[in-house]
């Protein structure tokens, strides 16, 4: 089955969102076909910040940092689901937050995110020095998760989940005229997991997804039997960890 279906709910389910994210999680072991080149991955490391018992996914919100490679490093808050929360009105002037749908196999979400770019070697400066990631949260996102998170949240209520080791590939496999990027992404307990993405205007999104689901097939990789986002997969194995 494809990502989105020709429904057109997903077109639906947020007027001003203006692309899809089309991903699909697979095995590892059935990406070969595909001639990934590991060689030329680009690498990084995400954080994800939460309080312990994940106040704020149970929100509705995510907050991410990332440490890249070869380019800066970043910060996001993101709204997800966005139709769970009021966005407010100066985050709605400022036309600041990112509006687009993920969708998988069986699912889709809206999500509206507000990133900042931090400078390069930000993330591990202040990691390796012991310092709160929570700091390198810009005013504009701590405002929105004064606003749209539990009450009296406190950056020190913060804990961080993470990193997990990711590394990512781009590819264009015959047949398919868009490009494909491939995250593994690879947790403490050594299990790992592979996605599939590509993007595309939600107009298109019924068509890409066919083809997506097709060429997949074509080079012998299905969808694994649970469709899990990378968030929701990392904050599962860490919340595991923390409590051990």
């Amino acid at each position: 089955m494809p990502p989105v279906d020709r429904s057109g709910r997903t077109l639906k389910l947020a007027g001003q969102a203006e692309r899809v994210e089309l991903k699909v999680v697979s095995s590892e072991r059935e990406c070969r076909s595909l001639e990934i080149d590991r060689a030329r991955a680009r690498t990084r490391r995400v954080f994800f910040l939460d309080t312990p018992d994940l106040a704020l996914y149970r929100h509705g919100l995510v907050v991410r940092i990332r440490d890249h490679d070869d380019r800066p490093d970043d910060a996001v808050v993101k709204l997800r689901p966005i139709g769970s929360h009021t966005v407010p009105k100066w985050l709605r002037r400022k036309n600041a937050l990112e509006v687009e749908i993920d969708a998988m196999p069986g699912q889709q979400v809206c999500s509206g995110s507000l990133k900042v770019r931090l400078g390069r070697g930000v993330v591990a400066r202040t990691w390796n020095a012991g310092r709160p990631l929570a700091k390198l949260l810009a005013q504009p996102q701590r405002r929105l998760l004064a606003a749209c998170g539990p009450d009296r949240l406190s950056l020190n209520d913060l804990v961080v989940f993470g990193p997990v080791e990711v590394r990512k590939h781009k590819l264009q496999p015959a047949g398919f005229d868009r490009q494909l990027c491939a995250e593994r992404w690879a947790f403490p307990d050594g299990s790992s997991v592979l996605e599939f993405s590509t993007r595309c205007p939600i107009g298109k999104a019924p068509e890409v997804a066919a083809r997506l689901t097709a060429i997949l097939s074509a080079h012998g990789v299905s969808p694994s039997q649970e469709q899990a986002t990378k968030t929701e997969m990392t904050l599962r194995y860490s919340v595991a960890d923390w409590a051990a």
